[in-house]
């Protein structure tokens, strides 16, 4: 397994590190650990994506330098290879761009890290990372797993949810809840006057019950699945607003992670609109693990 674990000094990075010290990883692993510097000038932020390149570590002072091979001579244990890299450029592009390049399997990352006008429309570089990385994003909030939340909507991007808590070696001896919102069963008052537009209370009470059947369905194959893999699973149902109903749950719970999917948007829709992923990752003080849908591949 190949995981990205980016550092910047704050107190969000410490959080980041002690739940990376925290969890069992496969070996053999290894471990890029990032650190990026803002550049001075514009001009210096061309060569962000160049690991190990000439502008690599270009602006970093020697102690940075300094605290970057102590961190990486800290985390080493047997199977666990660890890479230090000081890299110029924008936080956030850094390191999509690096985990990309490198291939990485999971980045980890902590939840502060403000700046830049992006910041202004995303709410954090967390969040930018999160809606724009090519592997699962890890934002620790918390400096131990034990308790998981797995939250589904039934659609493609819970299959890649699932996919990757199979594949997550490293949560194992954690529990797990997987949970799905269903529709809530009280229509709101555009639905009472469904009639004066061709529609029927009856036709959304069925909605909902077929909604909510398939909600029933998918966590409960999921929970089997996870069960099947080795891990220590059961699943229920929640009612109410997605994002909302989740954060809520997971701080009645005590959850320490939880694990969301997104859909394969890009472009403005996707960063200013938000998603349910978004809203998780920006109001919970869990943990988050982002688990990204893939974009659809179209054949002429």
């Amino acid at each position: 397994m190949r995981i990205l674990l980016a550092l910047d000094g704050s107190a969000g990075a410490e959080t980041a590190r002690s739940l990376f010290d925290h969890l069992a990883w496969p070996v053999p692993s290894t471990v890029d650990v990032v650190r990026v510097i803002e550049p001075v000038w514009p001009t210096l932020a061309m060569p962000e994506l160049s690991v190990g390149g000439p502008m690599e570590g270009l602006m970093a002072t020697d102690d940075i330098r300094r605290e970057m091979e102590a961190a990486a001579s800290g985390m080493t244990r047997p199977g666990l290879e660890v890479v230090p890299h000081v890299i110029v450029g924008r936080p956030a592009t850094v390191i999509t761009g690096t985990a990309a390049w490198l291939g990485s399997g999971l980045i980890v990352m902590g939840s502060r890290g403000r700046g830049t006008i992006a910041t202004m429309v995303l709410g954090s570089v967390s969040a930018e990372v999160g809606h724009d990385a090519p592997c699962p994003v890890l934002v620790a909030r918390r400096p131990t797993v034990g308790h998981v939340m797995v939250a589904l909507d039934g659609t493609p991007s819970s299959e890649r949810v699932v996919d990757a808590m199979v594949e997550a070696s490293w949560l194992k001896g954690s529990t797990i809840d997987v949970v799905s919102v269903a529709v809530s069963t009280v229509p709101g008052p555009g639905v009472m006057f469904a009639d004066a537009y061709g529609g029927s209370l009856a036709w959304y009470e069925d909605a909902v019950v077929t909604a909510r059947s398939a909600s029933e369905d998918c966590v409960r194959a999921s929970a089997e699945r996870l069960v099947a893999a080795g891990l220590d699973a059961t699943w229920r149902l929640l009612e109410g607003a997605p994002a909302a109903t989740i954060v809520e749950t997971a701080a009645h719970d005590g959850t320490d992670l939880i694990v969301v999917g997104t859909h394969a948007r890009s472009g403005l829709k996707g960063m200013v609109l938000g998603s349910v992923a978004r809203n998780i990752l920006v109001h919970t003080k869990a943990s988050v693990m982002v688990v990204h849908q893939l974009p659809e591949v179209i054949h002429a």
